[in-house]
């Protein structure tokens, strides 16, 4: 979840509708048939399904060319998107505009970064200069921004090419992925499924071979529970500030603390060249070494918050750390390394305090105030919005020790990175579910919970912290539904977190292909 409730009280948003833009001419005959035929004649994979990395390489190497990478990805979209509605937006002609661009440009010898000709969506909360951007909110149905959020801004200058944008819940606010005037997107992996939210459509495009790379936001998962329900990887980087680009700009920002925005790609390989792009930096000058085995700590932690993980992820979590053990790393499980409810409490707080800022003024003062928090809310996150309501109540000097004990906690974590390089924690309680309505009960291993049970302590108190946090695919249930695992670090240590993420990841051996969605299986679970 990424945002804010103060958009939900305006007015309930326009009926569904199929979205402007995501339908595009037929391309002529000779693109269609380059794009669809060209891996077939050169004897390489579709290129859809090759990584962001392989995609590049061979763009800057001329062995193919931006135009037909982007002109395959576009087909993909074209034939697969209706079955997940993952792309909301499409901005199909200044993306070929861009890719003949970036051809041209190599054929000059002029590269303009890491991400040269490379195609990407992003989610549809980041601003993008001239192409609609709703932020999750019916009243910006049509809303074009004058300028790029800086991390779609980061994309572009590293030579990405823009294809369009990604669904997402409203108000960008839960962890499912259905919008009221885009609809609801689909898992890829089982269709009557959810790929999670709120990076949601970034989640599922990945998974679908959409896109190689996306851009998403999280505050309480939005990145780690799409990317762990949909089997791509995610970063949620380090906080370092503000997230910009996210709000209409007739809004105020009032959200200022735990939510970031971080890159999510199907391999960790392929989030270390998107985490360069948006630092500015050479990924090849840039990235350290890539960790051996027998050189990394690894603490382990199975079960956040009193809500233990089910028997599928417990599976994966106990395959996962025998396999690293076996490759050489120290793996040793441990308690968590801070107060778990504690910190949970200090999310709410934090939350609560500046979400309420954010609302229309009659919301913010009693008896409406109390409606906004006890009603709806709790209607849709039980008990998570009795934590957040005490954060709505708080006034200047408890917000401030919220702050205030929030880096006491950040400062335990960090002591505990002394002795260990890395913790891994389960991402939430059980992989996907089948779709419902926001707040109707679930099961964990036959029992019904509340809504948030499975999710909210493995996502919320680990947010607060401004750690990064990746989630790398780990493996799945037998029915094919993916399950990811968090990989925690020292504040700051984004690279080398994703330089020892890369070589776990390449420990499970896990495939990173896209979808088949002809072959996506389906469940009668509804858990």
């Amino acid at each position: 979840m990424t945002g804010g409730f103060g958009s939900l009280f305006f007015g309930p948003g326009p009926a569904v509708r199929r979205p402007n833009g995501i339908s595009r001419p037929v391309p002529p005959y000779e693109q269609r048939f380059v794009g669809f035929c060209l891996p077939v004649f050169r004897n390489v994979p579709d290129l859809t399904s090759c990584s962001a990395v392989e995609l590049a390489r061979r763009i800057r190497a001329r062995e193919v060319s931006a135009v037909e990478v982007l002109e395959a990805h576009l087909d993909r979209i074209e034939r697969q998107n209706p079955a997940v509605n993952a792309v909301v937006t499409l901005d199909a002609e200044r993306a070929r505009a861009r890719a003949n661009a970036a051809d041209a440009a190599l054929a000059r010898d002029e590269v303009w970064g890491p991400l040269h000709g490379v195609p990407f969506t992003v989610k549809d909360q980041f601003s993008t200069a001239g192409l609609r951007t709703t932020y999750a909110l019916p009243h910006y149905a049509d809303f074009v921004p004058a300028a790029d959020a800086p991390q779609v801004a980061c994309l572009k200058e590293a030579g990405g090419v823009l294809m369009g944008k990604t669904n997402l819940p409203l108000a960008a606010y839960d962890w499912q992925c259905d919008h009221p005037n885009f609809g609801r997107a689909n898992n890829p992996w089982a269709l009557d499924c959810t790929p999670g939210g709120s990076s949601g459509g970034s989640a599922a495009a990945l998974a679908a071979g959409l896109t190689p790379l996306e851009l998403g936001a999280d505050v309480a998962g939005s990145i780690r529970i799409p990317s762990h329900f949909c089997g791509v990887a995610g970063l949620r980087p380090t906080e370092d500030g503000p997230l910009r680009g996210i709000r209409p700009p007739d809004r105020p920002a009032t959200v200022r603390h735990i939510a970031v925005a971080g890159p999510m790609a199907r391999t960790v390989e392929d989030l270390q060249l998107e985490w360069a792009a948006l630092c500015g930096a050479d990924p090849a000058a840039s990235a350290p070494a890539t960790p051996s085995p027998d050189a990394l700590r690894i603490a382990v932690t199975p079960e956040l918050g009193g809500v233990p993980a089910d028997t599928d992820t417990q599976r994966v979590l106990r395959d996962a750390t025998t396999a690293w053990g076996a490759a050489g790393c120290e793996v040793k499980r441990r308690p968590a390394p801070f107060d778990v409810e504690d910190a949970f409490d200090t999310w709410a707080r934090i939350q609560g305090f500046e979400l309420t800022a954010g609302l229309p003024a009659p919301l913010r003062t009693p008896p409406l105030k109390q409606l906004v928090w006890q009603g709806y809310v709790r209607s849709k996150f039980g008990s998570l919005a009795g934590r957040m309501a005490k954060g709505a109540s708080l006034g200047p000097r408890g917000y401030f020790r919220a702050l205030d004990r929030r880096a006491a906690l950040a400062d335990g974590l960090d002591a505990f990175f002394d002795d260990w390089d890395l913790w891994v924690t389960p991402v939430a309680a059980t992989p996907t579910f089948t779709h419902r309505p926001t707040g109707a009960a679930r099961t964990l291993e036959g029992v019904s919970v509340p809504y948030a049970l499975p999710i909210a302590p493995y996502n919320c108190p680990t947010a607060v912290l401004g750690h990064p946090i990746l989630t790398l695919p780990a493996g799945r249930t037998p029915t094919g539904r993916p399950i990811g695992l968090q990989v925690h670090a020292r504040h700051g240590a984004d690279a080398t977190l994703l330089a020892a993420g890369r070589r776990l990841e390449a420990v499970l051996g896990c495939d990173p292909a896209p979808a088949s969605l002809a072959e996506a299986p389906r469940t009668d679970d509804s858990a």
